[in-house]
């Protein structure tokens, strides 16, 4: 947390981190050994504002279904249109 004064009164501003741009992989723990696997590409909503990558949990998919499951984060606010 950084505590800066603006107008005269004290604020409490947490520290933002601008490394945000990730891709969660998940594959099958066993695949094949020349396997083709599917591959899904999940972007989650929120309309630019709100949302993370890091509230789905994509193993049981990739265990369950031999699928290679992608999930992007991406920036999201202000820092999302530059």
């Amino acid at each position: 947390v950084v505590e800066h004064k603006i107008i005269g009164i004290d604020v409490e501003v947490p520290e933002v981190s601008e490394d945000c741009l990730y891709l969660n992989i998940y594959t099958p723990v066993k695949p094949g050994e020349d396997a083709k696997l599917p591959v899904m590409v999940w972007i989650h909503g929120g309309g630019l504002v709100l949302g993370s990558a890091s509230l789905y949990d994509g193993s049981v998919l990739s265990a369950y279904q031999d699928v290679v499951v992608v999930l992007i984060q991406y920036r999201l606010g202000l820092l999302g249109f530059f």
